[in-house]
């Protein structure tokens, strides 16, 4: 089955593809336009007027893996279960010849990215919604899994230990030590630090994996729906707050608070959640640093500081 970069394709005759598909998927609906969305740097998007209501076609560029998208359809599945405002996909096609490569068939949402309206909101407004944000990401962290590792037949873990072992032994091989420390040394520190941790607390939860403002949508001042589980995983609670702090409470901290309060209203904090919270940003540095050693080498090294200052106070 194909999964390799998508073909080049001229936009008239993406845009004729993608009537032509919906056609096919959905056969006797009317498609009264189709226009290119330009959002995104990771996918190709059209969005269609359609007798089903608006649809959203989108077709993975830079990683077209299938196993993504049925981890993305599956996460969605389980968070819209519990109550989590989600995308419903109507179509996942694993290869759709006309563009190239796997693409997924969603209802539009309406709204806005949260960081394209960010700048511009007071500090009220802000805080609103980051009361929203911390009440839907405790609700999204009660909800308990089965093991550790893929929500969707991937690979799992049995317990915290190994999932964390297992991570940090497949990122370390890709990273630039160099810039890092001893390999060995930081697979001592975190398996101490996880060792040291409460074990009562060690409870796979649902995790979204790339949570921050352009993955939250919002209508009036208020959030209406979480974006792109890609990256989903049965994992501790902790893994998502790295990219949180980075890319929000690093440059605003004043909301941290607000954040932390609704959260925990939705979802109790543990004893231990300092130590857990650091144990994710490391991760998070981790995986950022491999993941940008590949597509933006320029941003790799600030990743791989990190991971060697928390090396530093924990080795």
């Amino acid at each position: 089955m194909p999964t390799g970069p998508a073909t080049p394709t001229a936009p008239v005759d993406a845009l004729r593809a993608v009537r032509a598909l919906l056609h096919r998927e959905f056969p006797g609906t009317e498609v009264t336009a189709v226009r290119h969305l330009d959002k995104g740097y990771t996918s190709k998007q059209w969005v269609a007027d359609t007798g089903e209501g608006r649809l959203l076609v989108k077709a993975p560029q830079r990683e077209p893996s299938v196993a993504q998208l049925r981890r993305l359809t599956s996460a969605a599945r389980i968070a819209a279960a519990h109550g989590i405002p989600v995308v419903r996909y109507r179509r996942l096609l694993p290869h759709e010849p006309s563009l190239g490569g796997p693409l997924l068939i969603q209802e539009y949402e309406e709204g806005d990215a949260a960081d394209e309206v960010w700048e511009g909101l007071d500090r009220g407004r802000r805080l609103t919604l980051l009361h929203d944000l911390g009440d839907l990401v405790g609700r999204l962290h009660a909800v308990k899994g089965p093991h550790y590792g893929d929500v969707a037949g991937g690979p799992t873990a049995p317990s915290l230990p190994e999932a964390v072992d297992a991570e940090v032994a497949a990122l370390l091989p890709q990273a630039d030590l160099t810039l890092i420390g001893d390999a060995e040394a930081l697979r001592s520190a975190v398996r101490a630090t996880v060792a040291g941790l409460d074990g009562t607390a060690n409870v796979p939860v649902l995790t979204h994996g790339d949570l921050w403002l352009p993955n939250i949508l919002v209508r009036d001042g208020r959030i209406s729906c979480v974006l792109d589980f890609e990256h989903a995983a049965w994992a501790d609670r902790f893994r998502d707050f790295g990219k949180l702090d980075e890319h929000l409470f690093d440059a605003f901290p004043e909301g941290r608070g607000t954040f932390l309060a609704a959260y925990a209203a939705a979802c109790p904090l543990p004893g231990d959640w300092e130590r857990r919270h650091a144990l994710g940003q490391l991760l998070h540095a981790l995986a950022m640093h491999v993941y940008f050693r590949r597509w933006s080498p320029q941003w790799a090294p600030q990743y791989a500081r990190q991971a060697g200052e928390w090396l530093l106070r924990n080795g």
